[in-house]
């Protein structure tokens, strides 16, 4: 400060709001983590089941871009039998169909059955679970 005037150092300001803007990307990244890894849990457990190729197909990925962070849960089983390759998960979601017995025999979990739609029913289901974990997250992050 001189002449009555007023210094403020920005520096410190901008390097605090990094800082901050970092912890929260990572906490967003850590629920969304938190997120897919529970939801293909339970899609593992309600995909219809005769060789466990389909359940043991499934995959998580988290990245960030351009300012989201994105979370995917997949199934790809793939079928040559036929000469050409067949992903098998896609009509095994969409699909209507009677379960084989392993399937019809399976318990579930977490309230969902097996059958079809073993993506998508959780993941609406869940979604407000989710939803909370990460905001959870991001305000552990920030301290409030």
């Amino acid at each position: 400060m001189s002449s009555g005037g007023l210094s403020f150092d920005f520096a410190s300001v901008v390097a605090n709001m990094n800082t901050a803007t970092s912890r929260v990307r990572q906490a967003a990244k850590d629920g969304m983590h938190d997120s897919v890894d529970d939801l293909k849990r339970i899609a593992v457990d309600i995909a219809p089941i005769d060789s466990s190729d389909l359940r043991r197909s499934g995959n998580t990925t988290v990245r960030e871009t351009a300012g989201d962070v994105v979370g995917e849960v997949s199934f790809s089983a793939v079928d040559n039998s036929g000469g050409t390759p067949y992903n098998y998960a896609i009509w095994i979601h969409e699909g209507e169909y009677n379960l084989g017995p392993l399937s019809a025999g399976s318990p579930g979990t977490d309230g969902y059955d097996v059958g079809n739609k073993y993506l998508e029913r959780p993941l609406k289901g869940e979604a407000d679970k989710y939803v909370r974990w990460i905001a959870d997250e991001i305000k552990d992050a920030v301290g409030d």
